[in-house]
């Protein structure tokens, strides 16, 4: 089992070879987003993967009221998004990870497998 900071760190490598890829193959695609419609997202299919980039420019739709209630009810806040973040799908959601430019992340979840070989040969193809 890995400890926190190695799987940070690994994520790190993850997400930056998903950017990679991202950044070379990614079209905008619009997407529907319970609670706050259709908004655009950077984008790219690629063999068994589906990677989805936002941007500070691509704002995620505030909690609603029922759901800061119910956090409320249990003595919780409900967590803000942050600025940027990276999904991965291989084809359920294997990554998800935000940040901020100053340093924050916030990884909501990895589950590791074959697609992390897949995403590195690719971004490794990317980049030359």
């Amino acid at each position: 089992m890995m400890s926190k900071s190695a799987k940070l760190a690994h994520a790190h490598l993850l997400r930056n070879a998903a950017l990679t890829v991202i950044k070379n193959m990614g079209v905008w695609k619009t997407v529907t987003v319970r609670g706050a419609g259709e908004m655009k997202f950077l984008s790219a299919r690629v063999g068994s993967l589906d990677i989805l980039y936002r941007t500070p420019f691509q704002r995620m739709p505030q909690p609603g009221d029922v759901l800061k209630y119910q956090a409320a009810q249990l003595g919780l806040t409900v967590p803000e998004n942050l600025p940027y973040g990276l999904d991965v799908w291989a084809p359920k959601k294997v990554l998800n990870i935000e940040w901020d430019d100053k340093g924050k992340v916030a990884l909501v979840s990895l589950q590791r497998g074959t697609w992390e070989l897949e995403l590195i040969k690719l971004a490794k193809n990317e980049a030359t």
